[in-house]
């Protein structure tokens, strides 16, 4: 075989080699653009497979032996004979396509540097009105804790005032039912240690031999004892008519409510022998005089201190004795 025969297979051949290395750099291409730069692809020519590489570095390594094919075959075209104008039509179709094809990887890593771009400017973006909306709801749940523990201050602070206010009720309500209870004991009508049909022995202001006499003169109550003469029962019981007259006096005064038989006594002590008598009193005057009776009293000690009448006792007698 000749010279020019092995120049031409082997121009053939390369030129072959060539052709699968520009197809490993458009299989490089849309495997870059398919699944990134972080993807394991394998440079292969025929079945021979030289090593896992990244998808970046196989593009590299397709387009670096790509071009030393070309450059290798096109070697092989100018040097020595003319080529075949086929051959020569062939290898400028060939460059026209590795023009397009660099034209095509140039656009293609433009066009991704810029989608890398545009997506950092996008997560930025994102990011910042994130941390935006992050502020906002970090504020806005800061002012609802500040306004829900001011309402809740608030509440407590209404909580005591409620309390004082119902403490406060309730004295108010506790010295209203005293005074109510004071108003119903100063107005409960007292019933009368006598009446005029009380009879004369149950009487403890008239002796049981006094009472006795008084039964044989047919007065057995004391309607009619205050009705008989006091100089005639005096007459016939052989008392005075200043003791019988007392009695009498003593009597009429225990038809008052509120008073008993020591009261009556110190009133006729102080000279009050009817009803009429006592309306028509003072209660200061009269409780003055009676004071006076009942200190006596107490130095011979025919009195103790808690039975001494008070001013309200002689106010009250006065005011029964009006109705």
């Amino acid at each position: 075989m000749s010279k020019n025969s092995y120049k031409g297979t082997a121009t053939w051949l390369f030129g072959f080699l060539t052709l699968l290395a520009v197809l490993n750099v458009f299989n490089s291409l849309i495997q870059l653009n398919l699944n990134g730069n972080a993807s394991i692809a394998y440079f292969r020519i025929f079945n021979i497979s030289f090593g896992g590489l990244n998808t970046e570095a196989y593009f590299w390594v397709s387009f670096i032996v790509a071009f030393l094919l070309f450059g290798l075959t096109s070697f092989l075209v100018y040097r020595g004979l003319p080529a075949d104008p086929r051959m020569l039509q062939g290898i400028a179709k060939i460059e026209e396509n590795l023009a397009v094809n660099s034209n095509m990887i140039e656009n293609t890593q433009i066009g991704f540097f810029r989608r890398l771009e545009e997506n950092e400017k996008a997560n930025e973006e994102i990011f910042r009105k994130v941390n935006i909306n992050l502020d906002d709801m970090k504020k806005e749940t800061s002012d609802n804790l500040t306004s829900q523990k001011k309402a809740l201050e608030k509440m407590e602070e209404d909580s005591r005032n409620n309390a004082e206010t119902i403490k406060k009720q309730a004295m108010e309500l506790t010295n209203l039912k005293k005074k109510i209870d004071k108003i119903k004991t100063e107005t409960t009508i007292q019933k009368p240690k006598v009446t005029s049909r009380t009879k004369l022995d149950k009487v403890k202001s008239i002796s049981p031999r006094l009472a006795a006499k008084l039964s044989q003169m047919k007065t057995t109550n004391v309607s009619e004892l205050l009705a008989a003469d006091p100089a005639t029962i005096a007459e016939k019981a052989a008392e005075l008519v200043e003791n019988i007259a007392n009695v009498q006096a003593q009597a009429q005064l225990l038809m008052v409510p509120g008073i008993n038989e020591r009261d009556a006594e110190l009133l006729v002590k102080f000279g009050i022998t009817s009803r009429r008598e006592l309306a028509n009193q003072d209660p200061v005057q009269l409780y003055r005089g009676i004071f006076g009776i009942a200190k006596t009293y107490l130095e011979h000690g025919k009195l103790s201190p808690r039975k001494v009448p008070t001013v309200e006792d002689v106010s009250s007698w006065i005011k029964q004795a009006r109705l």
